[in-house]
């Protein structure tokens, strides 16, 4: 009995932080541009992967776009975008998808 009231408890306690949106995964996508060679793209993505919360990121030069997963109670969309273009790549957020 005890073991189910535990497991009843720590489950709706997990439920309740999903619910409220705590940590949870987002990717953005951006349009980034001044891209010119090979080595832009691994700057880009170079850059994303140090900031905090940040798990996945992709650049193409092809597409002049890039890719960002991250936890949305560490960054934001409009913060990766804006350290993108610090870098000196200006980078406009076109979705923003969890």
């Amino acid at each position: 009995m005890r073991k189910m009231l535990l497991f009843t408890a720590i489950f709706s306690i997990t439920a309740m932080y999903a619910q409220d949106g705590i940590a949870q995964e987002k990717t953005v996508t951006m349009h980034v541009s001044g891209m010119t060679c090979g080595t832009c793209p691994i700057s880009i993505r170079h850059r994303a992967l140090q900031m905090k919360g940040v798990h996945a990121a992709t650049a193409d030069i092809n597409t002049a776009s890039a890719s960002v997963t991250f936890e949305d109670s560490e960054q934001s969309p409009q913060a990766i975008a804006q350290a993108i273009t610090k870098l000196g790549y200006p980078a406009t957020i076109m979705d923003a998808k969890q």
